[in-house]
């Protein structure tokens, strides 16, 4: 997809409502589901026009248009500004009318190789979730071991979710890193990240959920570098002392509702010397980045992190946890990324100008 980008208000509110409304007009598809994420309980919602949706989104676009503009007009190179454009129609006409422009989708030859690479069998461990049993994964893949209990690894290493490398521009963990790993789940990512920053790097994989860190411990014990660090806390701008939330399940996406849970700030975990630095932060905390962020202030600018941040938890996330890092730290620019077909896994890079 191409098109002359806006570069004012006008231009920007005019393109995002035209292409929606034609969308709606004129398309619908039948091959833009997501079956296995949102056909999980055996439903079928593939030909779902959902009203109330369209409804709340085209309400939600008029009322924050401006913001969403200065958010757009912050990104860094086109592709981002493109994407965003295309994040925003998508929210307003769905997934029977449009369609986002993922890259992954036109690489089918590199995923074909990677999902033949991806040897897994069913885990032994004794958990299960929305998404059925977890698989033990055990396999090469450009040049590293990966082994781990979990849902599967498509996303970062093949769909390079968290890791952004567009020309010069890399936002990713890289050798000798030290990793926040902020939203640990059953640890795929840690040990994505553990692979990446090697023996002379260290991740610090955060969860509230006791389920998750049991599978975590169980699961670095098993990674080829003992590089990771279970951290049994949610991340915030505050601490709290509480157990471990206990769901008897894998529970990506949980909601903690009126529940508390334990929770810490980075620049707390910094100030009493538990973590001496910070080269690269991944947040993926369930509606919980801007309070992350509020708790990291005096970290991220001793450190300057490049730093990859969820967008999708909640629908003002797209713009206002942009303009907040813009805000409060003058020494990034910033990228997205989009991993999937749907509204979800739309990740911030903010790449620090110097460090």
């Amino acid at each position: 997809m191409s098109m002359n980008l806006p570069d004012n208000f006008d231009g920007f509110y005019n393109i995002v409502l035209g292409m929606s409304l034609n969308s709606l007009k004129f398309n619908n598809f039948s091959d833009n589901f997501d079956a296995e994420r949102f056909n999980f309980d055996g439903q079928d919602r593939s030909r779902d026009f959902d009203l109330n949706a369209r409804m709340f989104f085209f309400s939600w676009f008029f009322a924050r248009r401006e913001r969403l503009f200065e958010a757009y007009s912050s990104l860094s190179n086109d592709q981002s500004k493109l994407l965003y454009i295309c994040l925003i129609t998508y929210r307003l006409a769905g997934h029977l009318a449009f369609k986002i422009p993922v890259d992954f989708l036109s690489r089918q030859k590199e995923l074909e190789a990677f999902r033949a690479a991806e040897k897994s069998t069913e885990s032994q461990y004794p958990v299960t979730g929305m998404f059925g049993k977890l698989q033990h994964f055990d396999f090469e893949f450009e040049g590293h071991r990966y082994v781990a209990d979990c849902l599967g690894l498509e996303a970062c290493l093949h769909r390079r979710q968290y890791f952004y490398e567009v020309g010069d521009v890399r936002v990713m963990p890289e050798p000798g890193d030290v990793v926040i790993d902020g939203g640990a789940c059953t640890g795929d990512t840690a040990l994505v990240f553990s692979n990446a920053v090697g023996p002379a790097g260290k991740v610090y994989s955060f969860d509230p959920v006791k389920d998750h860190i049991d599978i975590l411990r169980y699961n670095i014990a098993q990674f080829p570098y003992q590089n990771v660090v279970a951290m049994p806390y949610g991340l915030s701008d505050h601490e709290v002392d509480a157990p471990l939330m206990v769901t008897d399940h894998y529970a990506p996406g949980f909601s903690v509702e009126a529940k508390p849970v334990p929770l810490t700030s980075l620049d707390s975990l910094v100030e009493r010397g538990e973590i001496d630095r910070i080269d690269y932060i991944k947040l993926d905390v369930e509606g919980a980045e801007l309070e992350t962020l509020k708790g990291a202030i005096q970290s991220i600018r001793k450190f300057r992190p490049k730093m990859a941040i969820s967008l999708y938890h909640k629908p003002d996330d797209i713009f206002s946890l942009l303009l907040y890092v813009k805000e409060h730290f003058d020494f990034y620019k910033f990228y997205i990324g989009h991993y999937t077909i749907h509204q979800e896994e739309t990740v911030l890079y903010c790449a620090p100008i110097s460090r």
